[in-house]
């Protein structure tokens, strides 16, 4: 969810005798604001019937939830936001009903013209069609103002979490430790077969044995997953802006995704319709396939894209790290089934198990770590991470990961099942070739 400073701070909107002022709104690709909504194109509708229940019914479970992630997120605030809106609403929608009966008495009294009380009646009429017109262009304008806070404040809130997501702490929930590793055999083969090149510090190019491992790894570790089911696709290497914010991601923040320049043929981050790097292996490019689409067969949808993944690199820049590069080979998962958390979780543990069995044959030391809540991403249920140690640097490198999402970007995306509901998802990046890479050579 991308945010941003917007000029509401003086604005005060009544309702029922409640004064509400705006300090500040943000900013979604996902959802068109009423007073550009002429100038703009509605791709798609994000699904908010949900928030009702989470904000009555649910709204223990709700701040307990942002608690865990150790979340910024003003929940009452936001609970009085949408309840104006919802009241303002109905309000204009009286207002519509009686500009409506307004217009049907009008007709009925120019059919019915007779008498001298006809001139009387129709400048009554009129009186009250143009004070009915006037009172709904000024509520119109405060609900759209309060509508763009609400609902884009309601498309930041995070995802559920799943009920075996750890709460305090990671938890770990598998090893592996053989009795001689593979590790140490080729560290004296960095400088060698590992180019880094002075223009980029994120640059560098596979030369020798890294190289055939990568050509190795990348094949042998597809055909597996298209030998328990997957579907090989060639995914997108850009995507628009309404993709990267459907999955969650702040499409205009340049530490979580790479954007193009403004420049009219890539449209404006501004605007919500930038359009950015993400590669082919990458999760707002599987979702991008999927976008608006109705999945009916087959079902459970299990999908792989194997390629390039781009993302901005993460604090601090170390010479020569692998672990920390813009460009990576990577194999990306996603599964499309029935949002049943059960079920989600039992997808996750077979991909773990796959995962496992072929870092296994590769005879490395490695271990699966339950992530806790206030470590997840936003649209992130539960995830679980697969760390190689690595002898040289004397620590654990994520080379994998698994997560549940469930239905969180299905509802912002339009995508649907069989039956027109929102289906759960199970993504995992199975393979980060740098990062494994650093294993064996940094």
């Amino acid at each position: 969810m991308a945010l941003r400073i917007v000029s509401t701070s003086h604005i005060k909107i009544p309702v029922k005798k409640h004064l509400l002022c705006i300090v500040r709104g943000v900013v979604s690709a996902l959802h068109i604001p009423g007073h550009i909504s002429k100038a703009a194109v509605s791709i798609l509708t994000p699904d908010l019937s949900h928030i009702e229940g989470l904000i009555t019914e649910d709204v223990e479970q709700l701040q307990n939830n942002l608690s865990a992630r150790n979340s910024s997120f003003h929940l009452d605030s936001f609970i009085r936001q949408w309840r104006q809106m919802t009241a303002l609403r109905l309000q204009r929608e009286d207002l519509e009903a009686k500009r409506v009966e307004v217009t049907q008495m009008m007709k009925q009294v120019v059919t019915n013209a007779t008498g001298s009380n006809h001139a009387r009646n129709v400048e009554e009429i009129k009186k009250e069609g143009i004070q009915l017109r006037t009172q709904l262009k000024e509520l119109t304008k405060l609900w759209w103002e309060i509508e763009e806070i609400a609902v884009t404040r309601a498309l930041s809130l995070p995802n559920y979490l799943h009920c075996k997501t750890p709460v305090e702490d990671n938890t770990e929930v598998y090893s592996f430790n053989p009795e001689k590793s593979n590790l140490n055999c080729l560290c004296d083969c960095t400088e060698e077969n590992i180019k880094f090149v002075s223009h980029s510090p994120t640059a560098f190019y596979l030369r020798g044995t890294p190289a055939s491992l990568e050509l190795r790894w990348m094949q042998t570790f597809s055909k597996d997953w298209i030998a328990n089911g997957y579907n090989l696709i060639s995914a997108p290497d850009f995507v628009r802006s309404l993709v990267i914010d459907g999955c969650g991601l702040a499409f205009n923040d340049p530490k979580e995704v790479l954007s193009l320049a403004n420049i009219q043929d890539h449209g404006s981050l501004e605007k919500g319709n930038g359009l950015h790097l993400v590669g082919g292996s990458s999760l707002p490019a599987m979702v991008a396939f999927l976008t608006k689409t109705v999945i009916e067969e087959p079902f459970p949808l299990r999908l792989i894209s194997v390629g390039r993944c781009y993302q901005p690199v993460t604090g601090i820049l170390g010479a020569n790290d692998l672990t920390n590069t813009v460009q990576a080979s990577s194999a990306r998962l996603l599964t499309v089934m029935k949002n049943c958390p059960d079920a989600l979780f039992r997808e996750l543990v077979f991909i773990q198990h796959q995962i496992s069995k072929q870092l296994e044959q590769l005879n490395v030391k490695f271990r699966i770590i339950a992530t806790a809540a206030r470590n997840l991403e936003p649209w992130e249920q539960y995830c679980s991470s697969v760390e190689v140690y690595s002898p040289s640097s004397k620590k654990f490198i994520q080379v994998a990961n698994v997560s549940i999402i469930g239905d969180y970007i299905c509802r912002r995306l339009s995508i649907y099942g069989p039956h027109k509901e929102s289906p759960g998802f199970v993504t995992a990046q199975a393979l980060s070739v740098p990062k494994l890479l650093s294993c064996f050579f940094i």
